[in-house]
């Protein structure tokens, strides 16, 4: 009986994600808002992904009033953040 209890409530990253990035666009239901918060209390990746989501939802949204900042990105920086999540996602 434990085992469906834990089956039912827990999410793959990928699904996690995936609730993250709707959870932005529409609300989301009860259960799904539960599995989440499950998740990311147990997923510092996924935590992680929620706040950059976030983020960069608010900075788009800002983006559409105003003229977004123009950062660059150095060539050292793009191949260092590259490196860094091909080795979390190797883990």
């Amino acid at each position: 009986m434990l085992k469906e209890f834990i089956h039912i409530f827990t999410l793959s990253c990928k699904q996690a994600t995936y609730l993250i990035e709707k959870r932005i666009h529409v609300p989301l239901s009860v259960t799904e808002r539960m599995r989440l918060a499950i998740h990311l209390s147990l997923c510092r990746l996924c935590r992680a992904y929620n706040t950059k989501a976030v983020f960069l939802d608010r900075l788009m949204k800002r983006g559409r009033k105003k003229e977004v900042c123009n950062c660059r990105f150095g060539k050292e920086e793009v191949e260092q953040f590259k490196m860094d999540i091909k080795e979390k996602i190797n883990r």
